[in-house]
């Protein structure tokens, strides 16, 4: 039984598993260290489940015109689902506008969805970057260009 799930930023994950009648400690390298820098997808073509598990994707029309405001949605675990649990959660989401934060929001595991949607108006085309942290696979980006006519 697992009693406790240490994050460990450097790429590696403590369990603490008792196992009656003794207790040990199980330490386990993470096989990438998807803490040194943010992770993006390799071939979209052909996402690996680590990959679908953590995409902040976003949703948002191609097009808008200048300063109308309109929704952008971005979506952890859309294309597979993310575990929602203390311990392995996304803890926060942020939406950037080229390099400008446009929104942020931090989450608490169990009791909220890695969904965030927020309502943003742009005067020139930008592209949009959706970031989130996983607390056991780091941070992970995506984005959308959005043109403005």
């Amino acid at each position: 039984m697992v009693d406790k799930f240490f994050d460990r930023p450097g790429g590696f994950c403590a369990t603490h598993i008792s196992l009656e009648p003794s207790i040990y400690y199980e330490v386990i390298e993470l096989t990438e260290d998807l803490f040194s820098d943010i992770n993006r997808a390799g071939d979209p073509s052909s996402l690996s489940d680590l990959e679908k598990k953590h995409l902040p994707l976003i949703d948002a029309p191609d097009s808008v015109k200048a300063g109308e405001p309109f929704e952008v949605t971005v979506e952890v675990g859309r294309l597979l689902a993310h575990p929602n649990e203390p311990g392995h959660h996304i803890q926060w989401i942020v939406l950037l506008g080229g390099s400008v934060t446009l929104a942020m929001v931090e989450l608490t595991p169990v009791s909220t969805s890695p969904k965030v949607t927020v309502t943003i108006t742009l005067d020139k085309t930008t592209r949009l970057r959706a970031l989130e942290r996983c607390n056991l696979h780091g941070e992970w980006e995506h984005s959308k260009e959005i043109k403005v006519l």
